[in-house]
């Protein structure tokens, strides 16, 4: 997990590097000027632009607090940022920089960091308590995606609301792709007035988070189905981004929870489970151990997961999470 950590880190260092003389003019700076800002040297600048010089971490961090300081008075130019360093990464399937947390490279920068216990700590002994700091980390670290079945539990509604608040905070969104809507929709159609009811009340709910604008609906109708795509989705993005969601679906939960221990890397996923009675609960392995598992799975350049069996998951949807 150190690898990876710091095989992130460098990849954004040398981003930063290849980016940096297009950075310093959108930011409006001379070599001077922005040396002096970083507290380096004209010569260290040119230097550093042309590749004579190695960037340094601690070069990395200075310049991101200048950006950061920038940004804090343009956030405007935030967009343009994102786009030069993504630009300038390596070739990948995803990129580090398409998520800029609250608006701070430095943030970002020190997530990448191996101290998970940092970012939210469920070691407490009532694991189903969890504090309204847990939901500002949550919120404020994390991309929190939501499937059908969470939506259809009782008081779900209710018991949301500091999450959602806290996301509002933070200018976050919930994440739920279009496959739980038709999902929705399909029961909406159901013989049985129970499912019918859930599947009126998890509409409602979303639709409410929509007009607030705290849903990002994000797939397309040709994604093969919800585990798959919600399996294919965060292979692909756990490398870059701190991915959670919250399922009342045991299946759904342990083909999420495998991809903590793949050979992808990545941050590890927080997999929450929701019940009125017993309120947000972290999803354990002894909770699935039933289970049916679907093949394992391999990242290739095309941006498709490729199964064990040969099928693969189209991803032209989901080219970002931003």
């Amino acid at each position: 997990m150190i690898d990876f950590y710091y095989q992130l880190r460098q990849r954004m260092i040398d981003a930063m590097q290849v980016s940096l003389k297009q950075i310093r003019q959108v930011l409006g700076f001379g070599v001077q000027e922005f040396g002096d800002l970083i507290g380096l040297t004209r010569q260290t600048i040119n230097n550093l632009e042309t590749q004579k010089n190695k960037m340094s971490s601690t070069q990395y961090i200075a310049v991101c607090a200048v950006i950061d300081n920038c940004v804090k008075d343009k956030p405007e130019l935030l967009p343009i940022l994102s786009t030069i360093l993504c630009s300038n990464e390596e070739e990948s399937t995803s990129h580090v920089f398409e998520t800029i947390e609250n608006g701070s490279l430095l943030k970002k920068w020190f997530m990448c960091f191996p101290d998970e216990s940092k970012i939210i700590d469920f070691s407490s002994e009532i694991k189903s308590i969890i504090s309204n700091e847990s939901f500002n980390n949550i919120a404020e670290n994390y991309r929190v995606f939501l499937d059908q079945t969470v939506l259809f539990e009782d008081d779900f509604s209710n018991a949301i609301q500091p999450l959602v608040l806290a996301l509002k905070n933070s200018g976050n969104k919930f994440i739920v792709p279009l496959k739980v809507i038709e999902a929705i929709q399909h029961q909406l159609m159901s013989s049985n007035e129970r499912d019918v009811s859930l599947a009126k009340n998890g509409m409602k709910l979303l639709m409410s988070m929509q007009n607030e604008e705290l849903v990002d609906i994000r797939g397309e109708k040709n994604d093969v189905n919800i585990i798959s795509t919600f399996v294919s989705v965060f292979a692909k993005f756990k490398c870059v981004n701190r991915l959670a969601i919250i399922t009342c679906d045991a299946k759904l939960a342990k083909q999420i929870m495998r991809l903590n221990n793949d050979t992808l890397g990545g941050f590890n996923i927080l997999v929450l489970k929701y019940s009125k009675a017993n309120g947000f609960q972290k999803w354990e392995q002894e909770d699935l151990s039933d289970e049916e598992i679907v093949p394992s799975i391999s990242m290739n350049v095309n941006d498709e997961l490729t199964h064990d069996d040969g099928s693969t998951a189209d991803l032209r949807g989901w080219e970002s999470i931003d």
